[in-house]
């Protein structure tokens, strides 16, 4: 799937045991440490890769990976655990030429995905019985909640083949890892390989002893994807679950799983590395039953678990101590009124755009400060809406809600304030995504009041001259695009049409875009984007951080839709998963987002080598899977010339904060090429890569 056109770096056999040096061995010696090998020919070369293990069966394991594609651009190899103990950190960080900007969802496809996984991967472990005797067994990784990725017979075959090629230690023994897989495995007739099930007699097994605070929430693994997608569950949750799911990437309490875990899963690995409880519990949907939708004090033990009801007092204790220190966020100016075109916004010193920040937010105060620096042909028209609007619906607008004293009349304001003040929402995930359900409704549902829609609509007229010009809408808070917190993703973008708004009737289609069945006025566009400052997503991710929900405020960029755009990108001005300055520019066709898209759909990666402000080096890493092998979404040209122009963006786009000791600040670019061609900037933001944090160090 990913840069065959890397496929030289494939490893050359010169007899048996014996291989030619190879891509690792390159890695090896640029680093000056083993970041992996593509034989173990011996117990010494073990002993370097292979990291303690978590398990009580299991004296020492590593990870592997190798091909399950012709064209797969890495030949079999062995991560080095106490380096790497993740397969995505060892691709992204040791071979950035081969997986620059690959991401989570891109990864876990590329090692689970059935029939058309391009690697196999997983532990290799060796084992140690009661008696003493000592065995190595390996595993392939699946999607555990979906059967069509479980490995089959022919599958697990080749990874073998492959393994004992250059895994010279001692024979290896399949160890089915999942129900599953078990199931699966014990249909296999001839199997040229030992399978053993080791998990019959064991109703216990801790992967990391803590103690953690959280309600109790129980998901089987077919319900834990869309509780993911809707953030129905954080850091103050314990999840209970059916089985054990391939990873975790959201923060939680503790983690308790009814099949035994993988030493190197990465729910494992995470939970390892937050110092939060993780284990396996047989059958624990029946055992925990009695404590689901219950604040907990949870603890995973060396030879046991336990549970207890704990206070809100305790569990919060807990919770600040394993979040990162708190964000700060810019008070918000809820006077200023003025609505300001882009061009028009001060920006020549610290002080003015600091202003802009409290009035306007980030989006739309970055944005101006990078249009007031670059040629106008990469612009888009476009103007900032301040956050005393937002202030004033919140204040003004009521709804008939409960606040603890029975049902009352209260302003959307008043209501967050009593919520945030309520140690029962601030605690209890489950309460908090209902009530902030409701909040977003009623926003939504609310008229937006005459003062508001006639400024906008106003400043629309001055900037875009047309009532039928398609406007985007774009969240611009203070809790976003920040060098602590970029909130990517947390809220919403909405369509407007000033026609729309004023053409007196509520019937479709747009006067815009006759396309739209329904109309885009400015009223559903505000609320819209105003309401989603409060989805639990948001919420979540802001409380992490230990930002101040009662600080927030939305702002507005408006500038003109792309329509029809040949493509979109992202581009940053360096790797921002290795030490790697070249700029990565990831492409992708049409209106597909480059970041969010379907399951299935990539988007083309280059490395680009800037050297004094020129283009001298264009090396295409992975083509979008909406082309064929060969076909650019960015042709040379564009990429030298969005290149070229992001070099001039990170000479003069000011930067008010410094990087903090072992960090680099990139910037982190989006853009557009519309139907004609022509390239569009449409938001930069800083980004922090914490270079301490790579290499596995």
């Amino acid at each position: 799937m990913f840069a065959t056109a890397l496929l030289t770096a494939l490893l050359g056999c010169t007899g048996p045991g014996s291989y030619a040096p190879g891509p690792c061995d390159d890695v090896n010696a640029a680093l000056g440490i083993t970041v992996c090998l593509h034989s173990i020919p011996d117990n010494p070369t073990w002993n370097v890769i292979a990291g303690p293990a978590a398990t009580d069966d299991v004296v020492r394991l590593a990870s592997y990976m190798t091909p399950a594609q012709d064209d797969a651009p890495l030949p079999t190899l062995f991560v080095n655990q106490n380096i790497f103990p993740l397969h995505y950190d060892m691709l992204t960080q040791a071979f950035p030429d081969l997986y620059a900007g690959l991401t989570w969802d891109e990864y876990g496809t590329m090692v689970t995905d059935g029939a058309n996984r391009t690697y196999y991967a997983g532990d290799i472990s060796e084992r140690q019985d009661a008696d003493g005797t000592t065995w190595y067994s390996f595993i392939v990784w699946e999607k555990p909640a979906d059967a069509t990725t479980t490995p089959t017979l022919a599958q697990v075959t080749e990874a073998w083949t492959a393994l004992t090629e250059r895994f010279q230690v001692a024979d290896l023994v399949y160890v089915p890892y999942t129900e599953t897989q078990e199931a699966t495995a014990a249909t296999w007739v001839n199997a040229p390989f030992e399978i053993r099930n080791v998990d019959s007699d064991v109703s216990y097994e801790p992967y990391t002893e803590a103690t953690g605070y959280g309600t109790v929430r129980m998901y089987t693994l077919d319900e834990l994807d869309a509780a993911t997608e809707a953030g129905d569950y954080g850091y103050q949750d314990v999840l209970v679950l059916d089985e054990a799911p391939l990873d975790l990437e959201r923060v939680v309490a503790g983690v308790v799983t009814g099949t035994r875990q993988g030493a190197l899963s990465h729910v494992n690995v995470r939970a390892a590395a937050r110092g939060t409880p993780n284990c396996f519990i047989a059958d624990p949907f029946t055992t925990l039953a009695s404590w689901e939708g219950q604040l907990v004090r949870f603890t995973c033990g060396a030879e046991d678990w336990s549970i207890s009801a704990a206070t809100e007092e305790e569990a919060q204790a807990w919770w600040d101590a394993i979040r990162p220190d708190p964000v700060s966020i810019p008070t918000p100016d809820m006077e200023w009124q003025a609505l300001e075109p882009l061009l028009e916004a001060p920006t020549g010193t610290e002080g003015e755009r600091a202003t802009n920040l409290a009035r306007y937010g980030a989006k739309g105060s970055n944005l101006a400060t990078l249009y007031q620096r670059i040629p106008s042909e990469y612009q888009l028209p476009g103007f900032l809406v301040p956050f005393y609007y937002y202030d004033q619906f919140m204040r003004s607008h009521t709804w008939t809600v409960d606040l603890g004293a029975g049902e009352m009349e209260a302003t959307f304001q008043d209501t967050l304030d009593a919520w945030l003040a309520d140690t029962t929402f601030r605690s209890d995930a489950g309460v908090r995504r209902e009530k902030l359900q409701a909040l977003r409704d009623a926003i939504m549902a609310s008229d937006v009041d005459a003062e508001t829609i006639a400024a906008v609509v106003d400043e629309a007229r001055i900037v875009h001259g047309d009532d039928t010009v398609m406007l985007r809408f774009r969240s611009s808070s203070n809790a976003e695009d920040a060098l602590e917190f970029s909130g990517a993703g947390l809220y919403t973008s909405e369509s407007a049409c000033v026609a729309d708004e004023v053409d007196g009737d509520a019937t479709g289609p747009s006067l815009c875009d006759p396309d739209k069945d329904d109309e885009r006025t400015v009223t559903a566009a505000l609320t819209t984007v105003w309401a989603s400052l409060w989805t639990m997503g948001a919420f979540e991710e802001r409380d992490w951080y230990g930002i101040d929900h009662g600080l927030t405020a939305m702002g507005v960029l408006a500038y003109t839709r792309v329509e029809d755009e040949q493509a979109n990108a992202v581009a940053f001005t360096g790797n921002p998963g290795a030490e790697d300055d070249r700029f990565l520019v990831e492409a992708q066709v049409g209106e597909y987002d480059v970041v969010s898209a379907p399951a299935g759909v990539y988007p083309e990666t280059t490395l680009v080598t800037i050297t004094d402000g020129e283009v001298t080096k264009i090396l295409r890493v992975d083509t979008s899977s909406e082309r064929e092998s060969g076909e650019w979404v960015l042709d040379d040209a564009e990429v030298t010339e969005l290149s070229e122009l992001l070099s001039e963006i990170q000479d003069t786009f000011p930067l008010d904060v410094e990087a903090p000791s072992g960090t680099t600040i990139l910037l982190d670019t989006e853009w557009k090429v519309e139907a004609d061609g022509q390239l569009i900037i449409k938001q930069v933001r800083p980004f922090l890569r914490d270079d301490d944090a790579l290499l596995g160090t």
